[in-house]
């Protein structure tokens, strides 16, 4: 599976010390420091050992040379990157303006090189465009919350439950939630209130057994945050959508998953109609340093 051209090897031992799995390490009988691949079942095709390193030593054969891109010399200062993350907002007033197909790739490009958990890579994407599919959805999605757990919020005995399950902050926050279903479903207004009319949508999908996918999900769709900022683009967090897919199998079934996958993460994606003048402060937050 690894194969190290000693020709060329230096012995610097950054793929010793770079791999997550321990298959490398010295050859302790040659007494020469010349490194060898050894428990090779343990190999995750991180791919890191190739990508290191200097001298083009290392070959794998999950993953062909050809697949390997050389890197730039990047040089982006730390104060442009702090603003960068710091004007992010989330974004909900979209301009009527498609999102041209070739940015959406663009940003899965970047959640697909985000990091996952022992290097699985078993999240995968769906892009929402179509309109009648992005109505049907976020009606569903309203119907699966109130009928789920929000209308019972309308009495003493609901939301002393919640209270007590949840605690008083959760409580407040679904406490708003259902204050605005409530009102948007009976005034028949629930169109454009979960996707806020955004000309696209991009999911997260992940495996249901693996109790990292949420992260693993919630770190792609950062990635294409930070990219969609740097190009002009809005997002949005669906929360709304996400909550319903783990109360309700409907919601996964729509999106024609299998049922040992659920979905993680959910962006709305378009063109900003406004733009943002002002950074808006934070809540102080208890840092504890051990």
């Amino acid at each position: 599976m690894i194969t190290i051209d000693l020709a060329k090897c230096t012995k610097c031992g950054s793929c010793v010390d770079v791999c997550p799995n321990y298959v490398f390490g010295r050859n302790a009988e040659a007494g020469t420091g010349e490194i060898e691949a050894r428990d090779l079942e343990r190999c995750c095709t991180c791919g890191h050992c190739v990508a290191i390193c200097p001298a083009d030593a290392i070959r794998h054969r999950e993953m062909p040379a050809e697949g390997f891109e050389d890197l730039p010399d990047i040089r982006i200062s730390s104060e442009v990157t702090r603003d960068l993350l710091l004007s992010r907002r989330s974004i909900r007033a979209f301009q009527e303006k498609p999102v041209p197909r070739e940015l959406v790739e663009q940003l899965l490009e970047a959640g697909i090189h985000a990091g996952t958990a022992s290097n699985g890579q078993t999240e995968n994407f769906i892009i929402l465009q179509d309109r009648r599919a992005l109505s049907e959805l976020e009606e569903m999605v309203i119907e699966v919350l109130w009928k789920g757990g929000l209308k019972y919020l309308g009495s003493r005995l609901g939301l002393r439950f919640v209270k007590m399950k949840y605690g008083n902050e959760m409580a407040r926050e679904y406490m708003a939630y259902y204050h605005i279903i409530r009102s948007r479903r009976e005034n028949h207004q629930v169109g454009g209130m979960v996707f806020r009319n955004a000309p696209a949508v991009i999911i997260g999908h992940g495996i249901k057994a693996n109790y990292l996918s949420h992260a693993n999900c919630a770190i792609a769709a950062r990635n294409m945050e930070i990219v969609a900022t740097a190009m002009g683009l809005g997002t949005c967090w669906v929360g709304f959508l996400t909550s319903a897919a783990h109360i309700s199998k409907k919601i996964g079934e729509y999106l024609g998953l299998s049922a040992d996958r659920n979905v993680y993460s959910a962006l709305m994606i378009g063109y900003p109609k406004y733009r943002y003048r002002k950074r808006i402060p934070r809540k102080d937050r208890e840092v504890r340093w051990m």
